[in-house]
Order: structure tokens, then sequence, then C-alpha cells
């Protein structure tokens, strides 16, 4: 019989939780970091509160208690500790790269660029994979991520990473080319637009910012449909289901072919109206790897090559 003491540990995803609370600061955040529900990050604080003994948050005021700190400073070191060490076990990122990538700019961007960088970089075999959340870059096996993150997104970004801006792209409302002639007949003023079906992806926080940005209150605004996705959004736009918000990445080939055109209120400009941008993100320890590197030169080029072209 064994006379070696078993380690007392509790559960490892109420651990990752705990350390990623007190990376984040909340409950949101932390199931944002972790790509997980907050429902199941809530679960797992009060199971390893249960399984300690002792609070480790204080509830009043969201932050760690004191016992919290002192034990979220001790796992944090050797969950750093654990990711060193299987990183070293690892294969090297050697001849391949795997970029995560929200998928509009996936699919209506990157998609019909990835033929330019296997003729720029012949010996990397690039692989890209669609995220609509931020991902766990260990579980979904990923060196870095292309993501759209609005402004108030930037205050939660998450430690232990480092990221590059790729473009901060305007917003404005495209629609079928029937369509677009049709509304246009009927538009006196932006504010014309509330009475328009304007479709929104997962929320109404873009129209709401757009709107806000062309001082017209959102608060009469009911979407005409709520579709998920951008790409899907978009396909719904070109269909002649609804006006859709789009920016320059998401909409130039439709734009060039006249599959959407862009709506215009008669006698007005809309403004330049910018919510958030495009942002290559890597943890810190891939930043300055060689195919990395050589990836990230290739894409901030691509971009700027692109948005010089389409400069108004």
């Amino acid at each position: 019989m064994s006379t070696k003491k078993r380690l007392l540990l509790p559960p490892f995803g109420a651990l990752r939780a705990f350390d990623a609370y007190g990376r984040t600061g909340g409950v949101r955040k932390a199931a944002e970091y972790l790509g997980v529900s907050h429902t199941i990050v809530g679960r797992h604080l009060r199971t390893l509160e249960d399984w300690v003994g002792v609070a480790l948050i204080d509830r009043a005021s969201g932050t760690l208690t004191q016992k919290g700190l002192s034990y979220h400073k001790d796992i944090t070191e050797a969950l750093e500790g654990l990711s060193r060490a299987t990183e070293r076990l690892r294969p090297r990122m050697e001849d391949s790269i795997h970029i995560g990538c929200v998928s509009g700019f996936a699919s209506l961007w990157l998609a019909g660029r990835v033929g330019a960088f296997r003729r720029s970089e012949p010996s990397i075999n690039l692989v890209v994979r669609p995220f609509d959340r931020f991902p766990d870059f260990d579980r979904d096996d990923l060196h870095a991520d292309i993501r759209y993150l609005r402004d108030q997104d930037l205050e939660s970004f998450p430690a232990g990473f480092k990221k590059v801006l790729l473009a901060r792209p305007a917003m404005f409302p495209v629609a079928s080319p029937v369509l677009a002639a049709e509304v246009e007949g009927r538009l006196r003023t932006i504010t014309d637009l509330l009475g328009e079906p304007l479709i929104e992806a997962e929320d109404s926080r873009e129209w709401h910012l757009f709107l806000a940005g062309h001082k017209v209150s959102p608060a009469s605004f009911v979407p005409f449909g709520r579709l998920g996705h951008a790409s899907i959004t978009l396909a719904a736009a070109r269909h002649g289901q609804g006006i859709s918000l789009a920016n320059i990445f998401l909409v130039s080939d439709d734009l060039q072919r006249g599959t959407l055109v862009r709506v215009t209120v008669p006698g007005q400009a809309f403004r330049r109206v910018f919510i958030g941008g495009y942002y290559l993100i890597a943890p810190e320890s891939n930043w300055n790897r060689p195919q990395f590197a050589r990836f990230r030169n290739w894409l901030t080029a691509e971009v700027a090559s692109f948005l010089a072209r389409e400069a108004p």
C-alpha cells in the first residue's frame, strides 16, 4: 500500500474560474475570458468557496477578500507553472500557425486573401478557425486571434495577452439595390431610418451607437430582425430583407459586385461613426515567435494596403 499523501486539490474548473475572476474582476468578464457562460463561472466560484471553507469574494463589493487575494496569488503562480510546463511539452510553432477569427471578417475578407499569404510565406501552413467568442487559446489550440472589439470591450481586456489594432473602420448602412432605391424615396431625414426595416446582429448596440452618433434618439428603435452574425445579417440584406450596418471589410466585395449598395439620405451625408476596431491578439508567449511575427507583419501590411485602396 502506498504511503504517499494524496494531493489536496479542489476541482480544476473551479480553480480556473477563480483565477479568471481575479484577473478580470467580474463573473461576466471571467466567463468571456474562459469562453463559458457566467452561470458556469458562478457555480465554480461557489464550489471553490465551499471546498476551501472560507469566503474568497466579498459579494457586496465584488472584490477579493484578503484570504482570496492571497489564495489567488498562489494559484495563479501554480497555474502559470502548469502552463509553462505544458508549453515546453507541446510541439512548437514551426511550420503552421492556428488563427482564430471573428466569423464575418474570416469569411468576407480574410478568406479572399489566404492565397496571397501562401504566396508570400510558402513555408507556413495557415489554419483559420472562425470563433464568435473570445477563444480559450489552449483548449482551442490557437496561436492568435482576430477579434472585433467595441471600445468598451477594451476596458476588460485580459492580462497575459498583447494586441495590435489592425483597423478602426466606420460603420454605414447597406441594402440591396432595389430596397435602397425604395427606402431613399421615403427618407427625408436620418431619423426616418427608424421607420425602415433595420436588421440587427446579436443586439441593438451597434444601431444605437450609430443613431446616437447622428444625434438621433434610439429610444424607439425596434429591430426588424436579429440574426446573430454579421455574415447572416448581410445575407438577409442581399435578399432585400432590410437594412444592415456594415463596415468596408465586410462589404467591399458586395459593393464592387453591386449586390449591396450604401443607403443614403437625399441632401444629407452620414457622419463617420466608429464603434470599435479589429485587433490581432495573441498570448504574450507567442507574440515574438518568428512564424507569428511573419503572419502579423503580412496581415498589418495587407490591411493597410486594402484601406489605402478603399479610402474615400
